[in-house]
């Protein structure tokens, strides 16, 4: 068990673990167009906008680099096994699974913000936004945000480790919720439904820090679709 905790949460194996849905969702951006575009996302590629009309082949040219530095690496450290990700994945469902239920059942069957967002035009498409959300998200609140929280707050100002993780948990949980209220494809404004993003926030932050990048994409993508599910059962 512990050996397994530990493979887990292995950063290349974490990628190998999301690339997939990297490869869903990169193909459902051609399928369906930009609407399906996540604001995340968007931020992840703005640098590579400096090449141009090249900067989408420049970025899927990264990923396939990524992807293969991280096959070498993991078979110089050890063989292999692609079995790992059979038991990440159904612990990301239980994890996406309670997030998703116990907060609808905290708003009695309601969801915590708006439905009607003009983004959600379709069950595909919002499995399409929920991978992109799951992905992005993650990689662009979790990984990089958090961790240059942490470094900031407690290698930089030298604040104690636990207070200072605990502070990064909170700061990285706030942008995450507030940034859903900004820009063209926001939502509209409510406090329950940004408390229910802050909790999220806070509990996909641990998972990332305790459990690794790979399940909490997952965890978060597998949320996101019961979101939308659960949507179009109450419309």
């Amino acid at each position: 068990m512990n050996d397994y905790l530990t493979r887990s949460r292995n950063l290349p194996k974490s990628f190998l673990f999301i690339l997939p849905l990297l490869v869903f969702y990169e193909i459902g951006l051609v399928l369906y167009g930009t609407e399906t575009k996540n604001t995340a996302g968007i931020i992840v590629k703005k640098p590579f906008e400096i090449f141009g009309d090249n900067a989408a082949l420049v970025f899927n040219s990264l990923i396939i680099i990524i992807s293969f530095c991280s096959i070498f690496y993991i078979e110089k450290k050890n063989h292999l096994s692609y079995r790992i990700f059979i038991p990440m994945f159904f612990e990301s469902v239980v994890y996406g699974f309670a997030i998703g239920y116990v907060t609808l059942f905290f708003v009695h069957g309601y969801l915590p913000f708006d439905i009607s967002n003009s983004y959600v035009q379709s069950f595909i498409k919002g499995i399409i936004i929920s991978l992109g959300a799951g992905i992005y998200e993650e990689i662009l609140f979790r990984m990089l945000l958090l961790s240059a929280l942490y470094f900031i707050i407690i290698k930089a100002l030298r604040i104690n480790p636990i207070i200072g993780s605990f502070i990064s948990i909170l700061i990285c949980a706030f942008i995450f919720s507030i940034m859903h209220y900004i820009g063209p494809s926001s939502d509209n404004f409510s406090i329950s439904s940004f408390s229910f993003r802050l909790v999220a926030g806070i509990i996909l932050s641990a998972i990332f820090v305790f459990r690794g990048l790979g399940i909490a994409v997952y965890t978060h993508a597998i949320y996101d679709i019961l979101v939308i599910q659960k949507a179009y059962i109450i419309t």
